[in-house]
Formats: structure tokens, sequence, C-alpha cells
């Protein structure tokens, strides 16, 4: 059995806690609160957590699922697995609705389930549309659809599947610019913006088949100053962007964000990767150690987690208003659901360290125990 990398389940556990602080930001921010926001890496450059989470996933489907018998079957149950878990997330925040003045449910695009429940639920269930944080699953369950296409041409060309799917995201990207620039009422969600999309996990799931995190990490072992190089890059990136906001130099107009997943978004969440990973070099054992540890816990446990975060959010931010809102609320909240996600994570592991020696156990000759006698 080949080791497990737990430098990957930190990287995947940190993207669901900047995701769930993020967020917890952008429904205070709504609600009027001004002041610093809780610092993540969103906060200091152009991509956000969620390329972060998307790549990730897309390596563990490489990394994992691909080396099974059957790939595309094992793909498709874990689209039916994120399926189940959207159903159960909408089912738990939707009533929230009832509480909610028109322009809070608006803001989580939950005004439609409120006016017309029936055909609202029938978008959301056929993937058409959803709430706000939930549509992060969705564009999961989409690429996972799309998966077993990538599966096929990577068993038949292993080295056209990246290629193609670099192909796909510039074409998107140029329909894109003329598609908004012709109608700048326009967006480019639908099919422009998930063809964009499919370059994060596609990429990714093609480079965790080749296990690519291995040669990272050993070039990283070796070049440690490479942590400074990146700490400096993402430096002139929050630089560059302070400069944008007080009104200092401009991007071109093709890197801004109306036009969705731009390449400098994917740049700066590539080089972010690359930030968090050597970082987690020069961690070295610490790894193991609380609280990288229980980090790692979250990665390993990442679904349940990141619904656990929805959950969290909607419930946080319904009773961030209702308190009567306040920046001490809101660091008190972002606290809480840190904690919550923790205990989460905890909880599952411990129930599955449970299992595995309840199985040990089981698996003994009878008469022998486990246990050291007295």
């Amino acid at each position: 059995m080949i080791a497990r990398e737990p430098r990957i389940d930190i990287v995947r556990g940190f993207s669901i806690l900047v995701i769930l602080l993020n967020h917890l930001t952008q429904v205070v921010q709504f609600g009027g609160l001004t002041g610093w926001a809780i610092p993540t890496p969103t906060q200091f450059g152009y991509s956000s957590a969620a390329e972060l989470f998307v790549m990730m996933s897309g390596y563990m489907v490489g990394l994992v699922y691909m080396r099974r018998p059957g790939p595309m079957r094992a793909v498709w149950r874990r689209a039916a697995t994120l399926w189940t878990y959207n159903a159960a997330l909408l089912a738990i925040v939707s009533p929230l609705a009832v509480i909610m003045s028109p322009d809070i449910q608006a803001f989580w695009r939950l005004d439609g389930f409120a006016t017309a429940p029936v055909a609202a639920i029938f978008r959301f269930l056929t993937l058409q549309d959803a709430p706000r944080l939930l549509d992060i699953l969705q564009l999961y369950m989409k690429l996972m659809l799309a998966a077993p296409i990538a599966i096929w041409l990577h068993g038949r060309h292993p080295r056209l599947l990246i290629p193609a799917s670099i192909g796909l995201y510039l074409i998107a990207q140029i329909a894109a610019i003329r598609h908004v620039s012709a109608s700048p009422a326009a967006n480019t969600d639908g099919l422009l913006d998930l063809l964009s999309w499919q370059m994060l996990f596609f990429v990714p799931m093609a480079l965790g088949v080749r296990r690519m995190h291995e040669r990272l990490f050993r070039w990283l072992d070796g070049n440690r100053a490479a942590f400074g190089l990146f700490v400096g890059l993402f430096l002139a990136c929050a630089l560059a962007m302070h400069c944008e906001t007080i009104g200092i130099g401009r991007r071109p107009d093709w890197l801004t964000g109306r036009y969705g997943l731009h390449l400098l978004r994917v740049a700066h969440a590539v080089l972010v990767l690359l930030l968090y990973a050597s970082a987690l070099t020069l961690a070295g054992r610490f790894v193991q150690r609380w609280p990288l540890g229980a980090i790692g816990a979250i990665g390993r446990h990442s679904l349940t987690c990141f619904a656990a975060g929805v959950v969290a959010t909607y419930g946080l931010g319904t009773l961030w208003s209702h308190v009567g809102g306040g920046y001490i609320a809101y660091c008190l909240l972002a606290a809480l659901g840190v904690a919550l996600t923790f205990a989460v994570a905890g909880g599952l592991e411990a129930r599955k360290h449970g299992r595995r020696r309840q199985s040990e156990r089981s698996s003994l000759p009878e008469g022998l125990s486990l246990q050291p006698r007295s």
C-alpha cells in the first residue's frame, strides 16, 4: 500500500477553512459590515479558495479513482454522492428563507424557492441552478459527470488530455471575451464557465495519475529557498491588487473578473498552491502535529466538512443579522464556524479509527486480544 501524503490533506483542509471564512465574510459585508475582513489569501490576490478546491478535487480523482479497476463507475458513484449531499444541504438551508427578508433571500439566491418552489427545486435537482454556496458542489458534480470522457481520452492517448483541456479553456476564454464585449450586461455563467473550470479539474486529474506531487515535494525538499520566491510573488500580486484598488495601474481588459476564470486568476491559484506546498515542506515533521494534523483531518473528510461549512455559514450568517451584526459578533461567529469544522473532522476521524480497531479485533483468532494483559 502506498503511504498517504499528509501535505495533500492539509492543503485540501486549509482550502475548506478558507472557503468558510470567505463566505462568512461575504455574508456580513452584504449585511453592511465595514472594516477589516478576517485575513485569508483571497484578500490579497486574484483567486479564491474555490479554484484550489476544484484543483485538488480533480487531482484526487486522478490519484485515487483512476487507479481503480473501474474508474468510470467510481466517478459516477462519487457524482451520485455529491448529488445526495447537495440535496440534503438544500433541505437543511432552504427553510431559513422563511425568516429572511426579500433582499436577503435574493442574496442567498433562495428567492425562487420562496416564490416558485416546485420550479426552483426542479432546476436545482437537474443541476441548472442553485442557492449561494451550493453551486460549488453543482460545479463539482458537472465536472465529475464529464470525467468519464476525460478518463476515456486519457486511457487511449495519455498525453492528449492536458493539451486538449487547455485548448478548451482558451477557446472558452476567447468566446467569453467576445460574448461579454458584444453585450456588456451578459455574463459567462453556463457552458462557457464550465468549459473554463474544466481545465482546473482535468489537468490536475492527469497530473494525479502521474503522482506529480511526489516530484513536486522532492524538488521542494531540495530547493527550500523556493518558499521565499513564492512568498515574493504572492506579495507582489497583493501589492499590484492594492495599487489597482487605489487607482494606480490597470490590468488589461481581458484579465478582468467579468470574463470569469481568466488567466491571471488561474495563475494566482497555482501560485497559492505552490506557496502552500513549499510552506508545508518547511514545516517538516510538524505536519503531523496540531494544528496542521487537525487541518489534514479536515482534508481527509473534505466533502462532509465542506457541507458542514455551508450549513454553518447559512446558520451563522443568519444569526449574525438577527443579533444586530457588528464586528465582534462576526469574529466570534467565524471562530465558532472554524471550531465546528474541526469538531466535525475530529468526530469523523475518531469514528474511522474506532471502526478500524473493531475490524482488527474481529479478524483475530478467538481467544486473542489486542489489549495488553495485566
